[in-house]
């Protein structure tokens, strides 16, 4: 319910730009005059003008040609867009070109000084918009010579004050280069207010879209530096920085807060350049996140495709802008029919498959709406935002949840090569204990045998000569002593597999060699904390070290104690206590030079533990303490 929460929230934010103006009554669609004066200006939102406008072709009218009701004719009443798109049954009109649009308009019933504010986006590509008379804006060069026409397209905010009923708005427009000409978008008119509440709700959006963006851009550097083996993060960061580039480009050209205006072509060079980085670098990460097959003849296209768009730039502007737009819709294409194959063909090993294509399918839609609405001449820029937003949250899931299977499956592979080696180990250790049992065992029994024969049969003097019971007595404590390594080595192996067990046993074994009595009291937390923690490469020498250190402490107490060894084994707050108890064999005195315990010590430091002994009468108290 969360998550439905947040997508719902995040509609409304994207939708704000979408329902922020109002169109015009339906009587009013295929009229140049209208009738608003019935409108509070201060408080209605801005009314979009888009229909209904007179449309001259191969003119350039200047106001006072409307004056007096003159007439040209049968005038054809059109919509706010490029005359490249406009159908009529006898003609179609090309690119190059000029022509004058014309509305009237009526805001207020009495005459009184109000201010109004017109906004709209750019058009093809060159203007003048006349307001009641008066040249209210130029911009580039407008001439029905079309050598002389100079470019100059950036959205255009007019705040102008009248104190006319109506509103006589002429514009003239002049194109020669590019593949469409004339206007396009929404022609908004309101009070300068409104209209500053429009475009901050605009840049509202593209705030919120560029912060998100910005911040998955973070997300993944930190990832690649993390593991700079998954260069994957590191390309897709690079995709969502040449969205990041284009945004302020797009709907209301918040680039011009920050940098002066360029001209139409300089820009045009630019985000031609960005798709160039957009496509190579997508191409980069699949490749990267799809290895197991590289399919270099499609990123070979992809490359050969970026080289020669290098140089579209250098064409004459008329067949620039066409390659511009048949590289990206080619290659936009391209790579989602590609990325949609990949996801197929891996569909078993690929991680995220549901959020890498709800990211395609949604870059795909708003892409083909934004670049079908362009193309008709409606404003699609905030739907492309929208678009580069979806991929790139749905991509980030399923990025994220592909690194995770990544970790999980280096962190296997790594378990998988320990125990490996465990067991390789292990299988050394017992062909090692199997040689020294049948070689080296095997021939110190026969030599103890031969003596044994040997002392039977001789005499008393012969055995003093040759010292005979020595030998014997060194070769029956070599052969208890190679019994009691072997144990050791059992026991070093059983500790990797159970620790509490495996140092059980060890000191069982030790304190039943000499006759001692041996109690073993270990809490829960302290089994419960090896029962849930596993002995594998990186920590085992951490563990060999208390298991050598315990093993010293058995040592002492078997050199300087008696009687009864009690060992309290306990876990908590993140530290291990063992508290060993027995009885000294000689009066402290003699004792007290001999409990340095030295290497007890040494072994402490290398696990940041501390160590205290206590010795009342004959009793001997030792505590040790270490965190995990």
């Amino acid at each position: 319910m969360k998550c439905i929460g947040k997508i719902f929230i995040f509609l409304i934010i994207t939708t704000i730009p979408v329902n922020c103006y109002q169109r015009l009554a339906e009587k009013y669609q295929n009229y140049a005059y209208i009738d608003l004066s019935e409108t509070n200006w201060e408080t209605a939102l801005p009314i979009n003008l888009s229909s209904g406008w007179e449309f001259y072709w191969n003119q350039l009218l200047d106001p006072k040609d409307f004056l007096n009701n003159s007439t040209f004719g049968d005038v054809p009443v059109v919509e706010f867009r490029p005359w490249t798109n406009l159908s009529f049954p006898d003609r179609k009109f090309p690119a190059k070109g000029y022509a004058t649009y014309h509305k009237k308009i009526k805001v207020q019933k009495s005459f009184k000084v109000k201010q109004f504010s017109i906004y709209f986006m750019h058009l093809f590509s060159s203007s003048k918009v006349y307001i009641n008379g008066e040249l209210i804006q130029e911009k580039g060069k407008v001439s029905a010579q079309l050598s002389e026409i100079i470019p100059d397209r950036t959205n255009s905010t007019i705040e102008f004050l009248t104190d006319q009923l109506d509103l006589d708005i002429v514009i003239q427009i002049a194109n020669q280069d590019f593949y469409q000409g004339g206007p396009r978008g929404e022609f908004l008119i309101a009070s300068p207010s409104q209209m500053h509440l429009y475009k901050s709700k605009n840049l509202i959006v593209e705030i919120f879209v560029f912060g998100l963006i910005f911040g998955s851009v973070l997300y993944h550097l930190s990832f690649y530096f993390i593991n700079r083996e998954q260069r994957a993060f590191l390309y897709f960061s690079i995709v969502c920085i040449t969205f990041l580039i284009r945004i302020p480009f797009l709907n209301s050209k918040s680039h011009s807060y920050f940098i002066p205006i360029q001209s139409f072509e300089i820009q045009s060079i630019w985000l031609h350049y960005v798709n160039i980085f957009s496509f190579v670098f997508s191409i980069l990460f699949l490749s990267e996140l799809f290895k197991s097959k590289q399919y270099k003849y499609v990123k070979n296209f992809f490359y050969v495709g970026a080289i020669l768009a290098l140089y579209f730039p250098f064409v004459p502007k008329t067949f620039q802008y066409y390659l511009n737009f048949l590289y990206l819709v080619v290659y936009l294409v391209m790579f989602l029919a590609f990325s949609c194959f990949l996801l197929y063909k891996h569909k078993k090993e690929a991680q995220g498959l549901y959020s890498m294509a709800i990211a395609l399918f949604s870059l795909a839609l708003f892409c083909t709406l934004s670049i079908s609405l362009n193309f008709y001449g409606v404003h699609g820029g905030l739907y492309l935002m929208i678009g580069y937003l979806f991929y790139v949250i749905f991509q980030t899931v399923s990025l994220s949840k592909f690194f995770a299977y990544a970790i999980e499956s280096r962190a296997n592979i790594e378990m998988a090569l320990h125990e490996e080696s465990l067991h390789a180990l292990s299988k050394q250790r017992a062909e090692m204990q199997l040689m020294v049992h049948d070689q080296l065992g095997a021939n110190l029994t026969d030599l103890k045998v031969y003596l044994e024969r040997k002392l039977a049969s001789l005499s008393d003097s012969v055995k003093y000569t040759f010292d005979l019971d020595h030998i014997y007595n060194r070769v029956v404590s070599i052969i208890q002593s190679l019994r009691n390594q072997l144990l050791y080595i059992e026991d070093q192996n059983l500790i990797f597999e159970n620790f509490v067990t495996g140092l059980h046993l060890t000191l069982l074994r030790r304190y039943s060699d000499v006759g001692r009595e041996f109690e073993f009291l270990p809490s829960n937390d302290f089994l419960n904390y090896f029962n849930e923690i596993k002995i594998i490469g990186k920590n085992q020498s951490y563990f060999l070290n208390i298991f050598y250190m315990l093993y010293e402490v058995c040592t002492n107490d078997i050199k300087y104690g008696r009687g009864e060894s009690v060992w309290k084994l306990d876990y908590g707050n993140g530290s291990f206590y063992v508290d060993q108890r027995n009885l000294l064999n000689l009066p402290i005195e003699k004792q007290k030079s001999n409990l340095e315990l030295k290497s007890i010590k040494q072994r402490l430091s290398q696990l940041n533990g501390k160590l205290e002994v206590q010795i009342l009468d004959e009793s001997y108290h030792l505590k040790i303490q270490f965190p995990t």
